[in-house]
């Protein structure tokens, strides 16, 4: 079977079965609005019982978010790879966050992406966009991973562009003006490192990508599993997941991939996510693979 991945109409939300468990979320711990605590604050009264957040190349909010939400935090975190020149993203789900190597990989990585930013602000300021890295980093805690949406809220903060795609669409776009390719890790080398510090990896949003990758040519990468419930994923797509993971002993797992209330209505936390029987497989799998031991 061979299937084309690319963008898909945004679908209503799973109607089935309540939804408990929302695993992909992110905060201002990377490119979210929202702190960890507010974050937990929204699942909270949204009545999800599981959750991660998965930010970009850090998991520094998790102790925040843990201490703050009502139900069971995993910890989580989603890492830019590269695999045959593609750019993919893969979560990583259960490990130690307390694993030093981890911690000091991803600040490594931290500092690349801020050093990416500096060169965006640096291309703007030649246009006569005069962003700079405290525009970027105004109202942001000092840990923030940063990148392009903190850019282009500055830009529009400064009135710069009249929207946030705006800002993508003219300037920081891939391609655009002010780009800067971003660096990315090799695939094997994080899947290693999430596998060292106890977790299972599962590749994000399959559905997503630009790329054309057939389906064949994307199961032979060596993760646990696949995002099967995304916002941008229709039903039958996540029906195609959920059926190969289920085939072949893998794992799937869904998140609302929130980031803020005004860019995308489609990415609404709590909405897109797990109901309870795949909650408890998705903890059993966790609980027999991974260091960090869900109750």
């Amino acid at each position: 079977m061979t299937i084309t991945f690319s963008k898909m109409a945004v679908p209503s939300p799973p109607e089935s079965l309540s939804i408990i468990a929302d695993l992909h979320i992110h905060s201002t711990a990377s490119d979210g609005e929202y702190s960890p605590t507010e974050i937990a604050q929204m699942l909270n009264r949204g009545n999800i019982h599981f959750a991660a957040l998965t930010d970009h190349d850090s998991f520094s909010g998790f102790r925040e978010f843990e201490k703050t939400f009502d139900g069971i935090a995993i910890p989580g975190v989603e890492l830019s790879v590269d695999y045959q020149n593609s750019g993919l993203h893969l979560l990583g789900y259960g490990f130690n966050p307390d694993y030093k190597p981890f911690i000091k990989l991803l600040e490594h990585f931290q500092q690349i992406r801020y050093e990416r930013v500096e060169k965006m602000c640096d291309k703007l300021c030649e246009m006569g966009l005069h962003i700079t890295m405290d525009n970027v980093k105004k109202n942001y805690p000092p840990t923030t991973t940063l990148g392009r949406p903190h850019v282009a809220r500055a830009m529009l903060a400064a009135g710069y562009v009249k929207s946030f795609n705006s800002a993508f669409n003219k300037y920081i776009g891939d391609g655009k003006p002010a780009y800067i390719p971003k660096a990315r890790l090799d695939l094997h080398h994080a899947i290693k490192m999430i596998n060292d510090s106890g977790g299972i990896t599962i590749l994000a949003h399959p559905g997503l990508y630009h790329a054309e990758i057939s389906f064949n040519e994307l199961v032979k990468l060596p993760v646990n599993g696949f995002e099967a419930y995304h916002p941008n994923h229709s039903q039958s797509f996540s029906r195609i997941i959920i059926d190969y993971c289920n085939k072949h002993d893998l794992l799937y797992s869904g998140g609302s991939d929130f980031h803020d209330l005004r860019r995308n209505k489609a990415n609404v936390i709590g909405k897109w996510g797990l109901n309870p029987g795949e909650w408890e497989q998705f903890k059993s799998y966790i609980n027999a693979n991974c260091v960090y031991q869900l109750k």
